[in-house]
């Protein structure tokens, strides 16, 4: 099937992600590797009128240790999960189920953060 007609956003920051988010008037949805969100659209299970892409929004992404705890980034991808020499170290289930996520494609462009966001029982890092 074909989407639903949608307008297209870039976001520079997570303040104009929001504002963006509020200008669509509840008709907007964050997108960043879509591998869960267009699948949906295809089917026209989602039909949001405004895609804001957060892809570029460099505090989104990320695997950061302070204080003895680490963080991952909702726009990190799960590459940078399953290749983290932090993560490897530190918490190897993690880095290792992210190994084994999708294919190269779905691992480079799928995001953490889309996978939880969409709970799709599908997915593979959520269970």
């Amino acid at each position: 099937m074909i989407p639903a007609r949608f307008e297209y956003a870039r976001a520079t920051s997570l303040d104009d992600a929001l504002a963006k988010l509020k200008a669509a008037n509840g008709g907007g949805k964050f997108i960043a590797g879509g591998h869960s969100l267009v699948p949906l659209m295809k089917l026209r299970l989602s039909e949001p009128q405004v895609l804001i892409d957060i892809t570029r929004i460099p505090d989104l992404a990320g695997i950061r240790e302070r204080d003895g705890k680490i963080t991952i980034g909702a726009g990190t991808v799960h590459h940078d999960v399953a290749t983290s020499s932090l993560l490897r170290e530190r918490c190897p289930i993690v880095s290792e189920a992210a190994a084994t996520i999708g294919d190269a494609q779905v691992r480079n462009r799928g995001t953490l953060g889309g996978s939880i966001a969409h709970a799709d029982p599908s997915a593979d890092m959520p269970p």
